[in-house]
């Protein structure tokens, strides 16, 4: 009986402490005192935003995020459906979290894609929330939870209507598409400064 009390809380937490589809992981003090702020709309199956993710945010983060310069929000922009499960799993997670689970999502990327069915999507993906707490049945249950879906799903809508994007990673900063490459992000954002 205990146990079962106990499963119940932990499933009603993890429904309550999850994100809304106005909130997402974001570098920075606050995503609203810094001068220049940078949506990053990413697929989690897009090799181009792995790169992105895994070599030019830290680089972000340390240059400028860290002096209280830049705010980055990490928004989704699912391209197919291993990505829309992959982002409706990090909506499970604290915004803490979910940069934990981006991050080894992004860096594992090749691995966990490589599933030839969608069972085994959900196998690869266990295997990376399981060390952040995240398996068993609170895993199914965050992969079929409608609200979860409809969030990152209103994510890519909201961004395809507003930003007209077209391809990913696509970085807006302070309200305006970026439309050069990621040599020039820093270049951008100092002009900004």
């Amino acid at each position: 009986m205990t146990r079962k009390i106990l499963i119940i809380l932990f499933a009603f937490f993890i429904t309550t402490s999850t994100h809304s589809d106005e909130v997402f992981p974001f570098y920075g003090s606050s995503e609203t005192e810094a001068p220049v702020k940078i949506k990053v709309f990413s697929s989690l199956t897009c090799p181009h935003c792995a790169k992105f993710h895994n070599s030019v945010l830290p680089k972000l983060v340390e240059s400028y995020v860290n002096e209280g310069k830049v705010s980055i929000k990490l928004m989704d922009y699912p391209l197919d459906l291993p990505s829309l499960k992959a982002a409706q799993v990090a909506k499970c997670f604290s915004q803490e979290n979910q940069k934990i689970y981006l991050d080894e999502v992004y860096k594992t990327q090749s691995d966990w894609l490589n599933a030839k069915t969608l069972e085994d999507l959900y196998k690869n993906l266990e295997k990376i929330t399981k060390n952040i707490g995240l398996e068993g049945k609170e895993f199914r249950s965050c992969l079929m939870n409608k609200k979860f879906e409809d969030a990152v799903l209103k994510s890519r809508i909201d961004a395809q209507s507003k930003y007209e994007i077209n391809a990913t990673p696509t970085l807006v900063i302070n309200e305006k598409k970026f439309e050069g490459s990621f040599e020039e992000i820093s270049k951008y954002i100092d002009k900004l400064l």
